[in-house]
């Protein structure tokens, strides 16, 4: 049976203490490398001084270098960005070479031929691909619930307006495109035929605000801070996900069935690692904001501020757990555009098993 856990979770604390944060060799590990398609940079160094927990890591394996990847350059990959700028995985033994393979179609495909160990991709998306590989498993997310917002040309005022017009998305089936069909379903339009999807390709959601500005797109989902960036160049908000009250798939870590059995020692360290980041970026707002900055290239302070203040947990708590229950209701929201979804064997593709090992060995716990 799986557990489910409040999403007051998310006021970690580290409970393990050890003498020295040394990895197994006895030597600081190096510092993590910037992730492809984010500017390269010394590591950055948290008000608390070094950027890492006070406490040494409880997990930690051999030294072992592996591969990850992040499907979109958003506020929503924070915890991440802060677990490899601030040596949290380097902690646990990990050498987590973070790169950006843009789209979750892309980043999943990766993640199967075996290029990459881990994925953090959007669930919604995932899910499809899970329909087809139930070998693909989901392991933790850092849900806050659904951010995007449709941003929209200054002369589209309704929905309406919108209907046969083009939307853009980094990727067509990526987290964006899922999130937004199930809006858009929601609000009683069929998202296959009533408008026309565009993918932005490499670009990303560089390329999908430049569309908007351009005129390429008339709309395109974007998270903060990309929303506040569109926002300046004249876009304005149509829909928001966040007001709809839909359930979230949200940006979960991925692996395969065959990592998870032959090498969970390393998935265990790679999820104490995220635990890390979640934790550090609601602790420490000035280096999270930081990290947020340099890795999304943005000095708008406002946009800075308003992409923390949606994914620290400074508003919601993530809540680290899959949520069976949501993702089942998320399941039979998008299963009238995706058929082939009734078949995703959701006991066998969402493994709450390695945090649960986390939790008992007392690596985290809740407030009372």
């Amino acid at each position: 049976m799986t557990r489910r856990v409040p999403g007051c979770l998310l006021i970690l604390l580290l409970a393990a203490a050890c003498a020295s944060g040394a990895g197994p060799t006895g030597s600081t590990p190096p510092a993590a490398a910037p992730a492809s398609g984010a500017p390269a940079s010394q590591p950055a160094t948290s008000s608390q001084g070094t950027g890492a927990p006070a406490a040494a890591p409880a997990i930690v394996v051999p030294p072992t270098k592996v591969r990850a990847s992040f499907s979109v350059i958003s506020g929503g990959i924070s915890a991440y960005w802060v677990a490899a700028e601030a040596g949290l995985w380097q902690q646990h033994g990990l050498d987590v070479d973070f790169v950006y393979i843009s789209g979750t179609p892309a980043s999943m495909a990766a993640l199967i031929s075996g290029e990459t160990q881990f994925a953090v991709a959007a669930g919604d998306a995932v899910l499809r691909v899970q329909a087809q590989n139930p070998d693909v498993v989901s392991l933790v997310t850092t849900t806050t619930g659904n951010t995007h917002r449709l941003m929209v040309v200054p002369e589209i005022q309704r929905l309406e307006d919108l209907k046969g017009r083009r939307i853009g998305v980094a990727a067509i089936g990526d987290g964006a495109y899922a999130i937004t069909s199930k809006a858009l379903l929601k609000l009683g339009y069929n998202p296959a035929t009533d408008f026309v999807w565009l993918a932005a390709g490499g670009g990303g959601t560089g390329a999908m605000i430049a569309g908007l500005t351009a005129g390429s797109f008339d709309a395109a989902p974007l998270t903060p801070p990309n929303d506040i960036v569109a926002g300046r160049q004249g876009a304005h908000a149509l829909i928001d996900t966040a007001d709809m009250n839909l359930p979230a798939g949200g940006l979960a870590v991925n692996t395969m069935r065959r990592t998870l059995e032959q090498q969970r020692p390393v998935v265990e360290a790679f999820v104490a690692g995220v635990v890390d980041g979640v934790r550090l970026l609601k602790e420490d707002p000035a280096f999270g904001k930081a990290v947020l900055a340099r890795r999304t290239e943005m000095t708008d302070t406002e946009a800075i501020d308003w992409a923390y203040e949606t994914y620290s947990g400074q508003r919601k708590a993530p809540r680290l757990y899959l949520d069976h229950a949501e993702v089942r209701a998320l399941l039979d929201d998008l299963v009238v555009e995706y058929p082939e979804l009734q078949q995703v064997p959701l006991e066998r593709v969402l493994d709450n098993s390695v945090l649960q090992d986390l939790e008992a060995k007392g690596y985290f716990t809740r407030p009372q």
